[in-house]
């Protein structure tokens, strides 16, 4: 897997975490790095690897989104989910199914490339020539998050895996609060051997009241009604987030339960499974 390549500082986040592309290029670099660290595993590959993978479903899903509800496409900027006008009836449900499609095909294709499998640059390739001509455009911008980056550690990613499966014999799915756990949920999901699925929930840096949720969505989460279901973010600082992620979430599964890669010691929600403890 990259994490076993990587040779970082995980208290500081480095300065390649700072990216503006757009997903034509990022797909371009993500295959060029791919055949490079196939060809001979590398760190200076596999960080960018492990750095701009997200990015796929992270457009992907604001993408299906916009289609989900009929809401306008911009290349530069998440969509505004709270103040535009919705109109789902002008898109065909297969147009829908589609893009939904596409997005868990993004989610497919990450974990290819975070556990470098050998077809995964031919994945990648299929993902490109399937997708619509206007999304290379579509411009990704990722900045330099402590927190996020902490998240990421291996280690303690590792560490909430071993939490789960000592005390809940594994998950079947995992449910992230995105975007920030894409990165670290690409890797736990490995480690659990996991379907995995992101459900856009921005609380603070989009305002989003509650999860976005769309008839696409709770039909496919509905399939996993009766599995163990994680529903996980990277960090509990004071856990509003994730509580209101659970709330919201908790009551479509028969045995969801709350995972975090990291919880503040004094942060008043508790997960029922957490990697890692910190102090600032």
């Amino acid at each position: 897997m990259l994490e076993d390549l990587l040779s970082v500082d995980w208290d500081e986040p480095p300065e390649a975490m700072a990216f503006e592309r757009s997903l034509g290029e990022l797909i371009g670099e993500l295959g060029s790095a791919l055949e490079r660290c196939l060809a001979r595993p590398n760190p200076e590959d596999a960080l960018r690897l492990f750095l701009e993978a997200q990015a796929l479903p992270c457009i992907l899903l604001n993408y299906k989104i916009c289609v989900e509800f009929g809401l306008p496409l911009h290349p530069t900027r998440y969509i505004d989910f709270q103040r535009e006008a919705r109109r789902p009836e002008a898109v065909e449900p297969r147009a829908r199914a589609e893009a939904h499609e596409l997005f868990l095909e993004s989610l497919r294709v990450a974990r290819a490339m975070h556990g470098l499998e050998r077809s995964a640059p031919g994945r990648l390739a299929e993902l490109d020539r399937r997708l619509p001509g206007l999304l290379s455009g579509f411009v990704f911008t990722n900045t330099r998050d402590k927190y996020t980056w902490r998240a990421s550690n291996p280690r303690f990613v590792a560490a909430l895996a071993r939490d789960v499966r000592a005390r809940q014999g594994g998950a079947d799915l995992v449910v992230g609060a995105a975007h920030g756990s894409i990165r670290p949920g690409l890797h736990l999901a490995e480690l659990l051997g996991a379907e995995l699925y992101f459900v856009r929930f921005s609380l603070f840096k989009r305002d989003d009241p509650e999860p976005v949720l769309s008839p696409e969505d709770l039909a496919y989460l509905g399939r996993w009604r009766d599995r163990r279901v994680l529903l996980f973010d990277e960090d509990v600082a004071k856990g509003r987030t994730l509580r209101a992620f659970a709330e919201s979430l908790g009551p479509r599964f028969q045995a969801a339960r709350t995972a975090a890669v990291l919880r503040h010691y004094l942060a008043p929600f508790r997960p029922d499974f957490v990697g890692e403890a910190f102090y600032d």
